[in-house]
Order: C-alpha cells, then sequence, then structure tokens
C-alpha cells in the first residue's frame, strides 16, 4: 500500500514537474524569438516564466524530499553507524514534516488568504494561485517523509548517498 502510493506520487510529480520544465523551455524559446527575431517582446512570457519556475522548484522540492536527494551535509552521516543514520534520517524526516506544516502548509495558506485580492500585473490572474504552491509542496512533503518514516522503521533508507551514486555511475 504504502509503496503503491508512494510509488503513484512519484510517477504523478515526476510528470508534473517534466510538463512544467517542457512547457517553461518552449515559452523561454517564444520569448527569445520575439524580442530578438521579431523585436517585438512578449509582455506575458515573462511572468509565465516567473511563475511557472516557482511551482517547478516547489513541486521538485518535494519530490526531492520522497527520493532523499535533497540538499544535505553528510559529515554526522558519514560518522554513524547503520542504526545511526537510519535514526537520523528518521529525526530528518520529523523536521521535514514541522517545517513543512508550518512553514509551508500554514504559512503558505497565510500567503494564499492575504494574495486572494490581488492580480497580477500582466496576466491578470489570480496572485492566490502562485501563493498555492507553497500549501501543495508542503503537504507533498509531509506524505513523501511519513512514508519516509514508515520504510525507516522497516530498515529502508531513501537518502541518496553521493559518493556511492558517483562509484555506482563511474563518473
Amino acid at each position: 500500500m504504502m509503496a503503491g502510493l508512494r510509488r503513484a506520487l512519484d510517477l504523478t510529480l515526476g510528470f508534473v514537474c517534466c510538463v512544467l520544465l517542457a512547457g517553461l523551455v518552449v515559452v523561454l524559446a517564444w520569448q527569445v524569438i520575439s524580442r530578438y527575431a521579431m523585436n517585438a517582446p512578449s509582455s506575458t512570457t515573462e511572468e509565465m516564466l516567473r511563475y511557472g519556475v516557482i511551482w517547478m522548484s516547489l513541486l521538485g522540492a518535494a519530490y526531492a524530499v520522497g527520493k532523499g536527494s535533497h540538499l544535505s551535509v553528510d559529515l554526522l552521516r558519514d560518522r554513524l553507524g547503520r542504526a545511526g543514520r537510519l535514526r537520523l534520517d528518521a529525526v530528518i524526516a520529523v523536521f521535514f514534516i514541522l517545517f513543512a506544516a508550518v512553514v509551508l502548509i500554514w504559512g503558505g495558506m497565510r500567503g494564499v488568504t492575504i494574495a486572494s485580492m490581488q492580480k497580477s500585473a500582466v496576466m491578470q490572474i489570480p496572485m492566490s494561485w502562485v501563493y498555492l504552491s507553497l500549501p501543495v509542496s508542503g503537504a507533498l512533503m509531509v506524505v513523501y517523509s511519513v512514508l519516509n518514516l514508515f520504510d525507516l522503521a522497516r530498515g529502508v533508507t531513501h537518502h541518496v548517498d553521493l559518493e556511492e551514486e558517483v562509484e555506482a555511475h563511474g563518473d
């Protein structure tokens, strides 16, 4: 059940991030063509890129939490044995839950509420749509962190060790 949920989240979030990236590439290409080839820059593309990057970054951060490939300093982790690493990973997962719940979900919802009366300057979309990326990514981080805790209880870690990755790929 938990593995199926993780797989569904991974596939869905990976697909959404890929579609966002492809869309951003197309919009950026159009912005360059319209600005330099046609000498008529599009004002909406800059805003689309800005908001697309915000959404893609936050969804990508949630995906990284699920994959265990988020930014980390492994100085302490490298000095611990297997059991110590599992406990440290559990503490990190709990802190991700706290951070995501307080800063991203609670704070993000406050931002959504405050921005609900504002519209973007060029496209005139509700700014709450942009701010909604915070609680959405926070909720995904909480779900992934809970899944990580269940896996850690079974002795399975999702932490990506950079040295092991380099050795595995021979780079």
